[in-house]
């Protein structure tokens, strides 16, 4: 059981890490997507339907990899949606219709879904119950501060070396922050323990 415990709490300082890198990562680039888009040439309305995109293919791929992550693991699941999320950051670089935005948006919120799906559930896993809410809580408070940070830097960046350089950076933070996920140990009787 103290190994157990010693496990959970190595999984939790390294999901943390991992996480506020990837907080980083979006809080780069997401405050200033409606300036993306108009870049390209889209209006108010292609913002809409870009962001409605992504969140209705992530609904539904929620379905699926939530079952699936019981069976194989959230590891999988974790690794892969944060490495593919690098490459479709650095698409968003060579982007230049309305079509292909569409494409990589629903691209975009079907591995988002993977792992985000596979994020709580693995906080699920690696938290105790009797603490969970508590180390949740610390948890969203160091990815959100990481988010916020970033916020404030990707307006400077954005504004001085322009929307090519912000994804180039957002692309090599999601496969750093990924990297450190090659760490998590996760079993399926730990999965049933914690």
């Amino acid at each position: 059981m103290v190994l157990i415990k010693k496990e959970r709490k190595r999984n939790l300082r390294i999901f943390t890490f991992s996480n506020s890198l990837i907080a980083l990562a979006f809080g780069l680039f997401g405050p200033f997507y409606l300036i993306f888009i108009n870049d390209i040439g889209g209006s108010i309305e292609n913002f809409g339907i870009a962001v409605g995109l992504v969140v209705l293919s992530g609904s539904l791929t929620s379905l699926i990899v939530g079952r699936f992550s019981d069976r194989i693991g959230r590891k999988p699941f974790l690794i892969f949606g944060g490495y593919v999320s690098a490459l479709i950051v650095l698409f968003y670089a060579v982007i230049g219709s309305l079509w292909q935005l569409y494409l990589l948006q629903i691209l975009s919120g079907m591995v988002a879904a993977l792992f985000e799906t596979s994020e709580s559930a693995f906080l699920g896993d690696i938290t105790e119950k009797e603490k969970r809410g508590s180390d949740i809580g610390k948890y969203d408070a160091l990815v959100g501060l990481s988010e916020a940070a970033a916020i404030f830097i990707g307006g400077f960046l954005v504004s001085r070396f322009g929307f090519e350089l912000v994804f180039i950076i957002v692309a090599l933070i999601f496969v750093v922050s990924t990297s450190f996920m090659l760490m998590l140990r996760e079993s399926s009787m730990n999965r049933n323990i914690y």
